[in-house]
Order: C-alpha cells, then sequence, then structure tokens
C-alpha cells in the first residue's frame, strides 16, 4: 500500500462528530459572548423591553409618544362597527355640544373630538354610563392629567384592514376597565365625569388613527386634527349591526358555563336568567 492510510467509514464517522461538535461549540461561543454584534439601541430597546404582560406596564401615561407592544398590537379584535358611546346604541338621549374641528378659540386651538351630553345638560349626565364604542383592548387606563381626569383609550381594528383605530374616552367619573382587558361593543367602561371639577359633566369622545399611547397626546399638525378622525362620521361609515356584541354574548355565556362547573356552587344560587349551555362547544 506504500505507506497510504485511508479512511475507513468508523473515521469518517468520527470525523464526522468532531465536526458537528466544533460547529455547536462556536455557535454557543457566539450565542454567549458580547463579540462584535451592534448595541441595540435605547429607543428599540426601550419599545420592544415592554413587551410583557399588559397588567406589569405603567398605569400613568410616559411622556411623548410610547408604541403599542407586540404584544398589544396582537390582541386588537376586529370590530363589527361602532356605536354612540352614551345613550342609546343609535345616539339617542345625547347631543354633541361641540362637534369635531370646531374652532375652540379659549383653548387655542380645534377640537379633536366631540362632547357628548345629555340631553339635560349642564351636569345631569354625571355619573351616567359610558359603554365602548366597538370591541375592543384597554390600551390605557389611567389619568394623564388633572384637566384630563380618568381617560379610557381603546384600540380596534376595521374589518378587512390592517389599521389601528382606537377611541379615547376622557373626563370620565370612574372607569371599570383594566389594562389589557377586551372589552365588546357597548359594554360599560366608565361614567361621565367633570375632569375634577374642571367642565361641567360630559364626555370628551376621540377617534385616533395610530399605533401610540395617545392619552393626553396633542394631534400633529397645526390645526390639531391630523391623525383624529371625525368620530360621528366613524359612527356612520362603519354603523354596528341592531343587534348586541356576538363577542359580549358568547363572553358572558361562558363565565357563566364556567360557574356552573364549580361543584360548590349550587345552583339555587346562579344568577337569575342563567342558561345552562356549554357555549364552547360553538367556538
Amino acid at each position: 500500500m506504500s505507506g497510504k492510510r485511508f479512511l475507513t467509514p468508523l473515521r469518517l464517522f468520527t470525523l464526522g462528530l468532531l465536526g458537528v461538535g466544533a460547529i455547536a461549540a462556536g455557535v454557543i461561543a457566539f450565542l454567549n459572548s458580547d463579540g462584535d454584534e451592534a448595541p441595540v439601541s435605547a429607543a428599540i430597546a426601550g419599545i420592544y423591553g415592554q413587551d410583557t404582560p399588559p397588567a406589569t406596564l405603567p398605569e400613568k401615561l410616559l411622556p411623548g409618544l410610547v408604541l403599542l407592544t407586540p404584544h398589544q398590537l396582537a390582541l386588537i379584535p376586529e370590530t363589527d362597527g361602532f356605536q354612540s358611546p352614551c345613550g342609546t346604541a343609535a345616539g339617542g338621549f345625547v347631543y354633541d355640544a361641540q362637534p369635531f374641528n370646531t374652532h375652540n378659540a379659549p383653548r387655542g386651538g380645534h377640537h379633536t373630538g366631540c362632547d357628548i351630553n345629555g340631553i339635560g345638560g349642564e351636569d345631569t349626565d354625571l355619573g351616567l354610563p359610558v359603554n365602548a364604542s366597538a370591541r375592543g383592548l384597554v390600551v390605557y387606563t389611567g389619568e394623564p392629567s388633572p384637566e384630563w381626569g380618568k381617560v379610557v383609550v381603546l384600540a380596534h381594528r376595521l374589518p378587512g384592514e390592517t389599521r389601528v383605530i382606537q377611541t379615547l374616552y376622557a373626563h370620565l367619573n370612574t372607569s371599570i376597565v383594566r389594562l389589557g382587558q377586551l372589552v365588546g361593543r357597548g359594554e360599560p367602561i366608565g361614567t361621565i365625569g367633570t375632569a375634577n371639577g374642571h367642565y361641567k359633566a360630559h364626555l370628551h369622545f376621540e377617534a385616533i388613527s395610530s399605533i401610540c399611547t395617545e392619552a393626553g397626546q396633542p394631534a400633529y399638525s397645526q390645526s390639531g386634527t391630523m391623525n383624529r378622525l371625525n368620530p360621528q362620521k366613524l359612527i356612520a361609515t362603519h354603523p354596528a349591526p341592531a343587534v348586541p356584541d356576538a363577542y359580549e354574548i358568547i363572553r358572558r355565556l361562558r363565565v357563566r358555563e364556567a360557574a356552573l362547573q364549580q361543584p360548590a356552587t349550587p345552583a339555587a344560587d346562579m344568577p337569575a336568567g342563567t342558561i345552562p349551555v356549554k357555549p364552547s362547544q360553538f367556538l
């Protein structure tokens, strides 16, 4: 054989294992080392570092525009339409005291929403329910400033669109939803207030095209309405069907189903009107 050595199948297998081991060791060393990887900018780290369970996010508004997290964006539901947040679903028993984009000289700009009052005017609507205008995700609940009072912001997706629409409910007397909660169209989210006594009782209602936290933020134009939408036009363009939100009905049935599955709960203690069905069969 003149001293030549040939690679036997066993030697080939051994060399292959050594090669795979060397590659794996290199990959692990690369992943575990600081190496020459470009550092993540503070801005990006601040955005994606907030991709945590919504319940752990701060209640107060942070300065500047805060992008909704990937977690929040993934949870935003598709609406089946919009309705009036006060009075009847069609807007009965309320009126628009200051329509969208009207010039407000004392405030020094254009109105970025609409002010919804009960037909009695003044403070006669103080404490009346404020309902979700559409099925949505609570992306803000807090008090950005004393003049804003309690604020709730819901995020929605229009049918067949990827654009995020937010509805903002301000000057509330009470807020009864939590950050990260999914609410059905028409579900109570708070009550009409006075923004800590700064105004007569009314609901300041806005519609906003944005993926940022918008509570207490100015709009982005000289007129003050660039990324604000006309709430009344939004409701007219995408009207809700004249039936309750199916999401809310199914959710309530599922709550009842969960209660029925608790052996310690006597049937006699169930709320009046409880329907002994298993709606999860239809999902």
